[in-house]
């Protein structure tokens, strides 16, 4: 008699136990959460053109990623198609690049970055009009303002840089530099 009460008990507790159970469907591709740390990467840059007696067509995106939410680290490659009519001139200029942000407000970014540009340097010769494809260093640093847009760490941004290495082979028309573009958290 124990022995079917014993019975029993374990018989209510197992189909108590079974009905408790509940069901989860299994997670779509939509439900997957993301990595840590894809939330982290982001990707953008810049794009520019100009048309007319000095023509120019910019591409420069970019990687990185949020070490911290203030602190943030990537690099990039450049391509420029860059002429001037008036003196026959043309190149193409082409390298990469390293940057750290620190964004000590919301609005607001410190920007060093290091890079290399390749591209025919024009030299007023006594010969005349040369060129010399070399690689150009830059040492650039500065700041700018933010704009989030969307969700998931999306951003507009303008930003002025100085380039510590300018000299008068360097593809930048003077120390100053101002950049616009953008940021898409992946």
């Amino acid at each position: 008699m124990l022995r079917k009460i014993f019975v029993s008990i374990l018989l209510l507790i197992s189909l108590n136990s079974f009905a408790q159970k509940k069901e989860t469907a299994p997670a779509t591709p939509q439900e997957k959460p993301k990595s840590p740390f894809w939330e982290r990467v982001f990707v953008g840059g810049n794009l520019g053109a100009q048309f007319g007696n000095v023509t120019m067509v910019n591409v420069s995106p970019i990687v990185g990623y949020r070490i911290t939410p203030k602190i943030s680290a990537g690099v990039g490659v450049t391509y420029q198609y860059y002429s001037i009519k008036t003196y026959n001139y043309e190149t193409h200029i082409y390298g990469g690049r390293i940057f750290a942000r620190y964004q000590p407000l919301s609005f607001l970014f410190l920007h060093a970055e290091a890079e290399a540009l390749n591209w025919n340097c024009p030299r007023n010769e006594p010969t005349g009009f040369t060129t010399e494809r070399l690689w150009s260093p830059g040492l650039l640093a500065g700041g700018g303002f933010t704009q989030p847009i969307g969700g998931g760490g999306s951003s507009i941004y303008i930003m002025g840089l100085y380039n510590f290495l300018y000299n008068s082979c360097s593809p930048y028309g003077s120390p100053f530099v101002l950049r616009i573009g953008a940021n898409f958290g992946l």
